[in-house]
């Protein structure tokens, strides 16, 4: 549901057919420690974490993925901006991150690099310090999961409900439905809930 909302907005709302353009917005969907090991004020980019593209420099395709190389600021950190290597590949998958899988296939493929190294040592050294294995996976945020705005507040908040059936209506959807209403600051608005989920004023 959040892709085919962001797929809509860019493209709907913001007129952009390219992949990225410049001034998207991105989440980071998986901690990563290896683009800011030498910042002084952020240890790590942290899964959560929302970036606006500054800069495009160049697009990759490789080990059966596509990578591009961007400059990035964090939205909660004005003043700190980022050359990463991103990984496009998750920006549009169904699951949160690279699967096991993907996951597995980037290593071995990145691995195979350093296959001259007879080293196993030297060759996981390598393989730590590589940029394509090290990209860091996003997607865009302007909208996002229930799961994934935990700990986020916005000014105006749309939530959509999507087909409830009745039996579904239990304390794990209680306790999403909490979270989603309380991810606003001063507007919520209702998207595909029935009549029946408000409470009529009967004074």
């Amino acid at each position: 549901m959040a892709n085919k909302y962001n797929q809509g907005i860019r493209s709907r709302i913001l007129w952009r057919e390219e992949q990225i353009s410049v001034g998207d917005y991105l989440m980071v969907v998986k901690n990563n420690y290896y683009w800011l090991s030498d910042n002084e004020k952020i240890d790590f980019i942290a899964n959560g974490d929302i970036m606006e593209i500054m800069k495009i420099h160049h697009f990759q395709e490789r080990y059966g993925f596509h990578f591009a190389d961007i400059s990035l600021r964090f939205v909660d950190y004005k003043d700190i901006e980022v050359e990463v290597k991103i990984i496009l590949d998750t920006l549009n998958i169904e699951t949160a991150a690279l699967n096991m899988e993907q996951n597995k296939e980037l290593f071995n493929a990145v691995l195979e690099d350093y296959q001259e190294i007879k080293s196993k040592k030297e060759q996981f050294d390598r393989l730590k310090n590589d940029p394509f294995f090290n990209a860091l996976q996003v997607k865009f945020s302007y909208a996002v999961t229930c799961h994934k705005a935990q700990g986020g507040q916005w000014k105006v908040v749309f939530i959509d409900q999507g087909y409830l059936y009745d039996d579904r209506i239990n304390l794990e959807y209680l306790r999403w439905i909490y979270t989603a209403l309380t991810r606003s600051m001063e507007k919520l608005y209702f998207v595909n809930f029935s009549d029946e989920f408000f409470m009529e004023d009967e004074r």
